[in-house]
Formats: structure tokens, C-alpha cells, sequence
């Protein structure tokens, strides 16, 4: 039982992130969905039972959830500037896809979206790259590399 309340409370803060909301009305909402989906996606065998996520994992999806809220405000900030004066070079840019999971880069791409000046378009197999469209690639190396340790930092804890 506790698996699937942490399930619906996990479901329940995407559904906020992607509603951009935190209203008690949406969240109330987002926690039935989510306790819907949990309770209707849960294994039917008891031998086939997921064991209850790690404390560690749990911080990690805490530590994802603040790290989207804050490239949220920064992707806002950045998308108002550009929106403004203008001078950034919007355009693509790849990222290695490196050792992430298919669950991990289903990860990357809802944590990529949220933020408003960049948007997940691609992913390119044979060459093993994320493709992400960001509001200023002038330096894709430092995009990379924010990409890289956000995946270090917490994602690869919570998908694999």
C-alpha cells in the first residue's frame, strides 16, 4: 500500500510540474489520477511485487523535483530576456546519451520540457545523441554539461 501512495504522490507532483500549478484544486486532481493510474499499473502477482524505493531514491526524486522548479524559473527568465532584447542564438543542440536507460531518458525528456527555453525534439539512435531545441545554444558546451550533471546529480538515482 505504501508503494502505491508514493507512486500517486509521484505521479501527482508531475502532473503539477506539467499543469504548472500548485493549487490544491490541481493537486487534488493530480493526487486521484495518480492514485487511479498507481493502484490500475500495479503488478497483479504477488511474486512480481516491486519492493518500496530506497530512502535515497526518494531524495533523489525530491532533489529532481527542486532542480526542475529552479530551470523552470531560470528557462522563464531566460525565455523573458530573449523575448526582450532578443540577441541569443536559438538552435539545436546534442547531447550524449551515454549510459541512460530508456526510463532515464523518458526522465530527461519531461524534466527538459518543463523548463520553457528548452524543448526536447530528438532522439537520434544511430548516434546515440539527445537532441534538445534551446532558446540561446551559443555555448553547447555548458548546455551539455548542465545536461550531464543534472543526470548525475539525481536522475540516474531515481530511473535506474
Amino acid at each position: 500500500m505504501t508503494g502505491v501512495i508514493v507512486q500517486a504522490l509521484g505521479l501527482m507532483g508531475v502532473y503539477l510540474l506539467v499543469m504548472t500549478s500548485t493549487k490544491p484544486g490541481d493537486a487534488a486532481v493530480g493526487l486521484l489520477l495518480g492514485l487511479v493510474l498507481a493502484v490500475a499499473l500495479r503488478p497483479r502477482l504477488a511474486s512480481r511485487r516491486p519492493t518500496a524505493p530506497a530512502p535515497s531514491a526518494l531524495l533523489a526524486l525530491a532533489e529532481v523535483v527542486a532542480a526542475t522548479a529552479v530551470e523552470m524559473a531560470r528557462g522563464s527568465w531566460r525565455t523573458a530576456r530573449f523575448c526582450i532584447r532578443g540577441g541569443a542564438r536559438p538552435g539545436f543542440v546534442e547531447i550524449p546519451r551515454g549510459h541512460r536507460t530508456r526510463h532515464a531518458i523518458a526522465l530527461w525528456g519531461v524534466v527538459t520540457g518543463e523548463a520553457p527555453d528548452e524543448v526536447p525534439v530528438d532522439i537520434d539512435e544511430e548516434r546515440d545523441v539527445l537532441i534538445v531545441h534551446i532558446v540561446d545554444a551559443s555555448d553547447p558546451d555548458a548546455v551539455r554539461e548542465r545536461h550531464q550533471r543534472a543526470y548525475e546529480r539525481a536522475q540516474r538515482k531515481v530511473v535506474n
